[in-house]
């Protein structure tokens, strides 16, 4: 009877290890669930929440919740981020200093395409596209439709205008369509700021409230280092990142990087071709060198040969003056 309830206690025991053990290997593969911060609800690999448990998300690619909004933290910058998208890669952030109002707000921070290097974990890539927003002050008013009357928040519009110069403007436009001849001389430029390409509206229709929702788009950044890092880097292999398709390429450093013929022929065959190249050398270059060397030692005899008869030459008129 006692041996039965001793096995019976044993059992109990190893049951509850069991159980507890599987609780344990559940919990630690358990996948890492998205985190949300207000609007945000999907903050998933490669990003991170701060805070996050340390195997979740990409370090690089980390997160701050502040005031109930998602920020990115960005040279040395704080950024709203308004958008992720994870099937391009892209992440769209505003500059808190944007903002919608009576008087049109500019940017705390100043970011550009030339701000990103090629190792850094976001991108700004050219091939998106990227509008370009030129304020300034003029001393008269413009009647050009492309110039955009503003009421500025402030008053010097980031330029050295005075009581003088009342009158504020911005010219918006792509690298195409915004060329350095359209600004009036009467004008002193101010601050540039770039957001992200979006339908243009018409010149007749252009205003400051559109111009401000143009500019609260923000601006679109790219995170496809990411895939370079886990599909190539990892692999001691170069990456090729196409943002046309949002894709990437890897490239292994010892494969053929053109599209000659050598590039296609056999190990074998290319260590045939160098034992010939070295065997045709050893051969011909003292071939080579002997025939210099002869064309030297004929131009010496010839040089001598055309000397002595000179010499005769000269002797023999010497002797002819010299008979009475």
């Amino acid at each position: 009877m006692l041996n039965k309830e001793k096995l019976v206690g044993v059992g109990l025991i190893t049951l509850l290890h069991l159980c507890f053990f599987s609780v344990c290997v559940a919990g630690q593969n358990q996948p890492c669930r998205p985190s949300s911060c207000g609007d945000m609800l999907n903050i998933s690999d490669p990003f991170r929440l701060k805070g996050d448990p340390s195997g979740c998300g990409d370090s690089r690619y980390e997160l701050a919740c502040e005031n109930n909004r998602t920020i990115l933290n960005l040279y040395r910058g704080k950024y709203y981020v308004e958008e992720i998208n994870y099937q391009n890669y892209s992440i769209r952030v505003v500059d808190p200093g944007l903002k919608k109002g009576n008087c049109l707000s500019t940017p705390l921070y100043h970011l550009t395409p030339e701000n990103f290097s090629y190792d850094h974990p976001y991108a700004w890539p050219y091939d998106w596209g990227f509008r370009t927003t030129v304020l300034m002050s003029c001393s008269r008013p413009i009647s050009d439709d492309k110039f955009i009357p503003i009421t500025s928040c402030n008053s010097t519009n980031g330029t050295t205008s005075s009581s003088s110069q009342p009158y504020h403007y911005a010219l918006s436009g792509d690298g195409e369509s915004l060329q350095v001849g359209d600004l009036p001389g009467s004008c002193t430029i101010g601050k540039s700021i770039f957001s992200k390409l979006g339908a243009a509206s018409e010149p007749g229709n252009r205003s400051m409230s559109s111009l401000q929702d143009q500019l609260l788009l923000g601006i679109e950044l790219s995170f496809l280092q990411i895939q370079c890092i886990r599909e190539c880097r990892v692999k001691g292999q170069s990456c090729y990142m196409d943002y046309t398709v949002n894709s990437v390429k890897c490239d292994d450093p010892n494969s053929c990087k053109d599209l000659s013929d050598d590039c296609y022929k056999p190990i074998w065959l290319k260590g045939l071709i160098i034992i010939l190249q070295i065997i045709f050398a050893s051969i011909y270059t003292p071939i080579i060198a002997a025939g210099i060397l002869g064309r030297a030692l004929l131009g010496v005899v010839l040089s001598y040969g055309i000397y002595k008869l000179r010499q005769r030459h000269i002797s023999k008129h010497d002797t002819t003056k010299e008979i009475p």
